[in-house]
């Protein structure tokens, strides 16, 4: 599925970003040759213009002054006197130019016979079009007592198209090869962009996985139950119904241990703030848990600051949470006669609560996912009271008050877990 989704993704964003360039390089190119073609027709006007006003001071044209255009200009030149090509046109001229002006004088007919009439010398420049090649055309008539002179220049736009192609093809290389940059690009970004949204579904599917796998135990031992009770009659019966009830229990602790991580997932799980006295809320907490360490003989032992210390602004209901479920699992994997410490200390900065046992403790190696959901230290051990889900929820309510929560060596030999929560 993520990599169709990559694929699909890297597409999309290469695609994009090529269309983008493409509009842009075409939009470039478009006004770049618009521009380049009012550059070359007004120089061209201007020429034209040049050429009209030395014609006007002179009465008549000499060889001397065609060879000099024709040479410092590259554009075909033909001067017709009343209709007919001067000496000069008729022996420079080729087939092909004798087409060319054929055409142009055939073509622009009707604005010849309107310069003729304009003025003494007017001229006019125009674009036209023959055989899919392009020219600029300047038309330059004289009239005089002895009828009218037509000076004709045809600049061919060959050169300048060609320039252009050569242009476009640079910017077609360009294109292909920044849309394969891209392309590159966007696979290695858009890898990484899903790399934590695969991870989230591989935890989200191995959560459910083993959500189901929690469900299903109290599950079956219920229906085991009613159905062995069925059968059974008195004590027995009894009995079987306590099972039931017991995994019910059971069952519905693990329901609100879910929902609570379902609610901190979609952020509604919002902690309900105000100063409270820690001190206070480790001392309750402790004494909750003194019969469960008796009845496996366990020490345990509190240190509180002697002075006063800063509230800290927490959700004292969930903070207790927390606590209770360090002390449960300490209680839990802490073997008889051993020993749990609770040592709860303030600064300017930091609220500080540290639990430590006497247990197996935790491997740097387990260390590492011992807040994840569903994960257990110790999975040889078979331990019906505990989901994997205490500690996942005690990071989350940390985390939710913005303090952290960190599991150590501890100096008894266990595990110790420490809950720093900020002062207010």
């Amino acid at each position: 599925m993520f990599r169709k989704v990559h694929i699909r993704l890297t597409l999309l964003f290469t695609a994009v970003c090529a269309l983008v360039i493409v509009i842009m390089s075409g939009l470039y190119l478009y006004l770049s040759r618009q521009n380049i073609r009012e550059n070359s027709f007004m120089s061209f006007r201007t020429d034209m213009a040049s050429f009209s006003a030395s014609l006007s001071d002179r009465h008549v044209i000499t060889q001397s002054w065609l060879s000099s255009v024709r040479s410092n200009y590259n554009y075909s030149f033909f001067i017709y006197d009343n209709e007919k090509p001067i000496q000069f046109t008729a022996k420079t001229s080729t087939e092909e130019n004798d087409r060319l002006i054929a055409d142009i004088r055939e073509h622009f007919d009707d604005e010849i016979r309107q310069l003729r009439y304009t003025g003494s010398v007017s001229h006019k420049e125009m674009t036209y079009k023959r055989d899919g090649r392009e020219y600029y055309v300047g038309i330059i008539c004289i009239s005089g007592e002895k009828g009218f002179t037509e000076f004709y220049a045809a600049d061919s736009l060959d050169a300048e198209n060609e320039q252009f192609r050569s242009l476009l093809r640079n910017f077609i290389i360009i294109i292909l090869l920044t849309t394969a940059a891209l392309f590159l690009f966007a696979f290695l970004f858009t890898r990484r962009l899903l790399l934590p949204i695969k991870k989230n579904h591989e935890q989200q599917a191995h959560f459910i996985a083993a959500a189901s796998h929690e469900i299903r135990n109290p599950v079956n031992t219920i229906i085991s139950a009613l159905d062995a009770m069925d059968s059974s009659e008195g004590a027995q019966q009894k009995e079987f119904a306590d099972i039931a009830r017991k995994e019910g229990k059971r069952l519905t602790l693990l329901t609100e241990d879910l929902l609570t991580l379902a609610r901190s997932d979609n952020g509604s799980f919002a902690p309900r703030t105000s100063p409270t006295e820690l001190d206070t809320l480790v001392l309750d907490c402790y004494e909750a848990f003194i019969a469960p360490a008796k009845e496996k003989n366990i020490t345990m032992n509190i240190s509180l600051p002697d002075e006063n210390v800063p509230k800290a602004d927490v959700d004292s209901e969930r903070i207790k949470q927390v606590v209770s479920v360090i002390l449960s699992n300490a209680v839990s994997y802490t073997p008889n006669g051993g020993k749990i410490d609770i040592a709860y200390t303030a600064d300017r900065s930091w609220h500080r609560i540290r639990i430590s046992d006497s247990g197996g403790g935790i491997s740097d190696e387990d260390k590492e996912h011992i807040f994840e959901r569903f994960y257990r230290a110790d999975r040889s051990r078979e331990d019906r009271s505990h989901f994997g889900l205490g500690l996942a929820i005690a990071k989350e309510i940390t985390d939710l008050h913005h303090g952290t929560l960190t599991a150590e060596d501890s100096p008894l030999g266990g595990a110790s877990f420490v809950i720093s929560l900020p002062v207010m």
